[in-house]
């Protein structure tokens, strides 16, 4: 396995590619996988060299192009139901932009996207305390009423809450359980099982939003307690840039008549005064010319998945969880968000602070950026709700913060930084993280007078200066495509550079910029402003 884990870090495209900010060139090294994951050469080339040359719409098997084009489409579908153990009860529905498109797809297989019947007690859906907004926000538009389970006192999801209120609400026509497998804040795994089994109990579906677990833990659609749905994002595993989301479903879930898009690919006859469609299932729910190549891509993400194991890549992901926590926890000036529990993913949403205010995650992200090549993602990570637990927000805070933001004073949004450390790095690359990190909450409080805040755009840029990026409107294709390819510099070369940086005084030339907050946002001002540590400079 150690070969196959090596071939995906030398063909990660960009791995190795030099990053130019405004301190010179950095290596590009990525860590929001949690976000998005990144393209695999060797899944690109299969690609463009065996299904491209033979790609036409699966709406037809009488050519060869066709035939083919449906028959890779198939065996992804195939491949994705292996990987999750669905059975013959199960259908793997393609279905448009990651596990959103999922969970609405699911929806309106509920038929909850229909008014209810007034007279009739409205459906009830249970989700969790740390959903992202696309398991809550859905089922908060639907006809359903949404009701929230809270966190026990070890910051999980609490069993005890959740058979409270599934008695509570027994006389529900339908009940939905709709829960995310792992929080893609905190990296905090939920008891799939013991909530499936507390789910039937109560006659309730238990359907789970595996987007940020997926990609590194296992899927049962057919465990001892069978799941009812799941929601994917393959576009969050490593190759999975360009596919489709995913919901493997029971076919005893389907409630329509119709399909929930119809059009093309959805009947099985049209006259001039009638239709007929098909029997409920995949066929009938992916109306329309399908993302074809994207999903055969889905399909070759979850064989890569299953070809290094999930069992070797929970292994790997345990040893650098436990590591990092333990590096974290250990310095004075990180707060890791959440529970540190065994039983988590390798990601980690932290507040680096300074004399016990938070430095912005904007510009602790942009420090991150311009002096090591690291990508991560500042902000609440579209977790809200676990956000406003998490940082202690009352909803009268709430409420100013919201009105400040639509002001446009919109630093004030609270949040973390987020990283992972995915399964394949290298111990280089994990300690280089955590080596960024350390030196920026040690240091990068030095640098906050010398970046301006952009509130259009809520980002920190160093003396103001936007970053150049790749323009399409440059690009002629009757030219050669342009080779912007710049070899990295080294790891250890780059944290001289960046600690040298850090601890240099300041020049004249460099601008100090300053944030000025009204009196009425004193209090929602969580972060230190630049003009705070001016004084701090010269000792």
């Amino acid at each position: 396995m150690t070969a196959l884990i090596d071939r995906i870090r030398h063909e990660l495209i960009g791995q190795g590619r030099g990053l130019l900010t405004v301190f010179g060139l950095r290596p590009l090294v990525y860590a929001d996988y949690t976000a998005s994951g990144r393209s695999l050469g060797f899944i690109e080339d299969y690609i463009q060299n065996t299904v491209l040359p033979w790609y036409a719409n699966t709406h037809t098997t009488s050519s060869a192009t066709g035939a083919q084009t449906t028959a890779f489409r198939e065996q992804a579908r195939s491949e994705i139901a292996k990987a999750v153990n669905a059975g013959d009860q199960d259908q793997v529905i393609f279905c448009g932009s990651g596990a959103t498109a999922a969970v609405d797809k699911l929806l309106k297989l509920l038929e909850l996207d229909r008014p209810c019947d007034p007279e009739q007690p409205r459906p009830v859906v249970f989700i969790g305390p740390y959903e992202h907004h696309s398991n809550e926000l859905p089922w908060r538009e639907s006809a359903a009423d949404v009701v929230s389970v809270c966190l026990n006192a070890r910051g999980k999801l609490c069993l005890e809450d959740l058979a409270k209120k599934l008695e509570l609400f027994s006389d529900r026509p339908l009940k939905v359980g709709s829960f995310s497998a792992a929080s893609n804040v905190t990296g905090i795994k939920t008891d799939v099982p013991a909530v499936s089994r507390l789910l039937k109990q109560h006659g309730a579906l238990c359907c789970w939003d595996y987007a940020a677990a997926a990609p590194y833990t296992k899927i049962d659609m057919n465990a001892a307690t069978p799941l009812d749905a799941v929601s994917i994002s393959p576009h969050k595993f490593i190759g999975g840039p360009g596919t489709p989301g995913i919901l493997v479903v029971k076919r005893s879930v389907f409630k329509r008549r119709i399909p929930s898009v119809p059009g093309g690919g959805t009947v099985s006859w049209v006259s001039p005064n009638g239709h007929r469609y098909l029997p409920a299932g995949a066929e009938r729910e992916e109306g329309g010319t399908p993302g074809i190549v994207e999903a055969i891509r889905a399909g070759l993400v979850f064989k890569l998945q299953q070809q290094v194991g999930i069992e070797e890549i929970e292994i790997r992901e345990h040893n650098y969880a436990t590591r990092a926590m333990q590096r974290l926890l250990a310095h004075p000036d990180i707060e890791v968000l959440g529970p540190a529990d065994e039983n988590r993913l390798a990601l980690f949403s932290l507040r680096i602070k300074h004399d016990g205010k938070d430095l912005h995650y904007g510009f602790v992200t942009a420090l991150m950026n311009d002096l090591f090549g690291i990508q991560l993602r500042g902000g609440c990570s579209c977790a809200g709700p676990y956000g406003h637990y998490l940082l202690g927000l009352t909803p009268k805070l709430s409420a100013m913060i919201d009105k400040a933001s639509e002001q446009g004073f919109t630093a004030f949004r609270p949040g973390w930084v987020r990283l992972n450390f995915n399964y394949f790095i290298t111990e280089a690359e994990f300690n280089y993280l955590l080596d960024a990190l350390t030196l920026v909450a040690d240091h990068g409080w030095r640098m906050l007078p010398y970046y301006q805040h952009d509130s259009k755009t809520n980002t920190w840029r160093y003396q103001g200066i936007a970053p150049k990026v790749e323009s399409l409107a440059d690009l002629d294709f009757s030219q050669a495509l342009p080779n912007n390819t710049v070899a990295a510099p080294k790891l250890g070369q780059t944290l001289s550079d960046a600690e040298r940086i850090l601890r240099a005084p300041r020049t004249a030339q460099e601008r100090v910029f300053s944030l000025n907050v009204k009196p009425e946002h004193e209090s929602i001002c969580w972060f230190r402003l630049p003009q705070d540590v001016i004084p701090l400079l010269d000792h």
